[in-house]
């Protein structure tokens, strides 16, 4: 099973030729009102996948909660633990997409930002009887890092997406099994240059040392690099689409990652999951046909594949190839 613990938003989209200038005005083409943030947005990724799974998240007692919870029970067979916080509102986003199909978001985050420690040792529960944990950084800091704790504790293997990145606590990297940053993440996370595939290399051995034990370097159209701490390096190419929405493609990524990296733990029969470069490499092939559909669907969590789609890649990519 996998837990995530993180942000459930709705997320308000304007459709537009192109974004404005500072002070400018420009005509949108269209608008979603669509369920997102980056906790839920990976939790239905790993779902639709194929996986049991848990979402831990919050929401405000406003007209946003009630639709984005009347939305989420139809997709976690295992339910969710999501609770209704008074006196703040549900979190939004307001996402601007382009005739590119990139997109600028800005976040109010409202009930996100309500957990700390103490709410999360009551859902430890729901950790310990995981294999997974997934995480981001949409909620506070603090409660990130209590999660990771108790799933080290409880002997779950922990993945976290470090978006929106910021600095974290030295003593959180030892928490981490496996880190999913992008190329701008990994800079901001170690203070080095990203920009070539040494200087990738380079930032992620400076995890390494911090205690982090394998990480997977997300790189847009390039693909992503697979890099762990026994000096393994992996790339793995993406597909080439016409993209119409990269909203939520990490999201879908990272839900896939967890996926299949549950499945394989649901193999062993004893001890503590250690992915082979091998194993974390599948998931990453998997994740990266899963994200190249999402990008071709407007919207975040509308765009996430099911498990159907991806299994018929190869037969849907010769369809949707550039």
């Amino acid at each position: 099973m996998i837990t995530v613990i993180g942000s459930i938003n709705m997320d308000l989209v304007v459709m537009t030729d192109r974004a404005p200038e500072a002070g400018e005005t420009v005509l949108g083409k269209d608008f979603h009102q669509i369920f997102g943030g980056k906790g839920a947005n990976q939790a239905v990724a790993a779902a639709r996948c194929g996986a049991k799974t848990t979402m831990v998240g919050r929401v405000g007692n406003d007209s946003f909660g009630d639709t984005i919870l009347k939305g989420l029970k139809q997709e976690f067979a295992d339910g969710a633990a999501i609770e209704r916080i008074d006196g703040v509102p549900t979190g939004i986003a307001v996402i601007l997409v382009d005739a590119k199909g990139q997109n600028r978001i800005t976040v109010v985050s409202g009930a996100n930002h309500t957990f700390n420690e103490e709410s999360i040792e009551a859902v430890r529960p729901v950790i310990a009887r995981s294999r997974v944990l997934l995480l981001q950084l949409e909620i506070p800091l603090d409660a990130v890092r209590q999660s990771l704790a108790i799933a080290r504790e409880e002997g779950v293997f922990t993945i976290l997406n470090p978006a929106p990145a910021v600095e974290l606590p030295a003593d959180m990297y030892q928490l981490i099994d496996l880190l999913t940053p992008n190329e701008t993440e990994l800079s901001i996370l170690t203070g080095l240059p990203t920009g070539t595939r040494p200087q990738q290399i380079e930032a992620a051995r400076t995890l390494h040392r911090r205690g982090v034990k394998s990480l997977i370097v997300t790189l847009g159209s390039y693909g992503s690099l697979y890099i762990d701490h026994e000096k393994n390096v992996k790339h793995i190419p993406a597909y080439h689409v016409k993209a119409i929405d990269t909203t939520a493609a990490g999201d879908c990524f990272n839900g896939a990652v967890a996926c299949e990296i549950d499945r394989t733990l649901a193999k062993r029969l004893t001890g503590i999951f250690a992915p082979t470069t091998d194993e974390l490499v599948r998931a990453i092939e998997f994740a990266t046909k899963a994200s190249a559909i999402s990008v071709t669907k407007i919207g975040a969590q509308p765009s996430l594949p099911y498990r159907h789609e991806i299994d018929d890649f190869d037969d849907w990519y010769r369809a949707h190839t550039e």
